[in-house]
């Protein structure tokens, strides 16, 4: 703590600080994501410990926790594929990952990643594009427009709302 400071020594949490990944070099970041990377377990674990507390009582509520820890997880899997992506690319590349960083849709994928088996790049490209469509057509016919599905279990868990068949 810095003296006279009620505030903690070192990055703040929030305020998109991960915008700074793409003005930083190369030394600077892989220190800031470092860094990072126990804070974003750190407040996974939390939540979903607290998730776990209410899990008897409150199943929505615990739901609604272990989706964003599950969410806040998923930060660090997308963190490891900026450190991945090869320098040259970075400046072209590293706007994206922090793009993905603050999406709801794109962190849900990257979670859901963890348990499918793609036998190659191709074919997980494949799977992460399926993921990621806006709509998809349901019924024999396709007289169905849904929307994403992912999306569709994040919210309809999240908020209450009025469905309209």
């Amino acid at each position: 703590m810095n003296p006279g400071s009620s505030r903690p020594k070192g990055p703040k949490i929030g305020l998109r600080q991960a915008d700074r990944l793409c003005q930083l070099g190369e030394r600077q970041r892989f220190a800031f994501i470092a860094e990072g990377l126990p804070m974003i377990l750190r407040s996974a674990n939390g939540v979903w410990e607290a998730a776990k507390q209410i899990r008897t009582s409150n199943s929505r509520e615990s739901a609604i926790l272990e989706g964003g820890a599950t969410e806040e997880a998923a930060k660090i899997l997308i963190l490891m594929d900026a450190v991945r992506c090869p320098a040259k690319l970075v400046p072209a590349k590293m706007s994206r990952f922090v793009d993905r960083f603050y999406d709801h849709l794109a962190r849900l994928i990257y979670a859901e990643a963890t348990s499918w088996k793609p036998t190659n790049l191709a074919e997980l490209r494949g799977y992460v594009d399926r993921a990621r469509r806006g709509h998809y057509l349901e019924g024999s016919v396709g007289e169905y427009i849904m929307p994403n599905s992912t999306i569709y279990r994040r919210e309809s868990g999240l908020y209450v709302d009025v469905e309209a068949y």
